[in-house]
């Protein structure tokens, strides 16, 4: 079974320049984007009780 890809957009969550981080999920792998300083992650997505968390493992500067 093939999910459909989500996307969002996280505010002020760049490490780099606190820029708006834009996010793709696709079947349990993530891409993170900021396109103010062109920083890429690929994002560790954790599901906790109530939220989810995101951490962002520098991948390249684009």
């Amino acid at each position: 079974m093939v999910l459909k890809a989500q996307e969002t957009t996280v505010p002020s969550s760049c490490v780099v320049c606190k820029g708006d981080v834009h996010l793709k999920v696709t079947d349990g792998q993530a891409l993170a984007f900021c396109p103010t300083c062109h920083y890429v992650a690929r994002p560790l997505l954790d599901v906790l009780h109530d939220r989810l968390r995101l951490r962002l493992a520098p991948v390249a500067k684009a």
